[in-house]
């Protein structure tokens, strides 16, 4: 649940965030005069265990962004970028996240250029644990996330590497996480 505040004269927001997850919001007060504040959030991003059989959460705190776009592509930029743990990336290295936005009915299509197919180490085993490491980083974190629609280029793909149909959005799969 979103709560904005709007006071006359000027626009004040206030955000209380009470996510399906009960995820903490951070307000913090900038340290350069202590009168600005900016918000981070508690996101769990994740990542293969070391065995590559199944997915953990691995807490970040990112910052909270005015839209739901922006905050959704703070998280998925954060899990390209990896784990700062024992947990293995999902996501090969060098692969860039082109757009990602949210339809009406609450999907978001997240775009990457080809790095995520081309590198991709293969295996029915690591493709799943990729496609639903984006999946449930999404719709675990944002309740106005439901399904995840995954492009390359603006385009369908049939798979990442010859194993999961892409041609469908996803929904989270909760299997999958130890």
């Amino acid at each position: 649940m979103v709560i904005l505040v709007v006071v006359a004269g000027g626009t004040v927001g206030y955000y209380f965030l009470s996510d399906r997850d009960g995820f903490e919001v951070r307000r913090e007060t900038s340290p350069d005069n202590g009168s600005e504040r900016y918000e981070k959030k508690i996101t769990h991003l994740y990542f293969s265990d070391s065995e590559e059989r199944f997915l953990k959460a691995e807490e970040r705190i990112l910052p909270v962004y005015d839209t739901m776009s922006e905050n959704a592509r703070a998280a998925v930029e954060a899990l390209i970028s990896g784990p700062n743990g024992k947990l293995s990336r999902t996501i090969p290295e060098g692969t860039v996240l082109l757009s990602i936005y949210l339809t009406p009915d609450r999907t978001a299509y997240v775009d990457f250029d080809e790095t995520i197919t081309e590198k991709h180490p293969g295996g029915a085993g690591s493709e799943l644990l990729t496609v639903f490491s984006i999946v449930n980083t999404l719709t675990l974190n944002f309740p106005e996330i439901d399904k995840v629609k995954i492009l390359i280029r603006g385009r369908e793909h049939k798979t990442l590497a010859g194993h999961v149909f892409l041609q469908q959005s996803f929904d989270a799969n909760l299997l999958l996480i130890r």
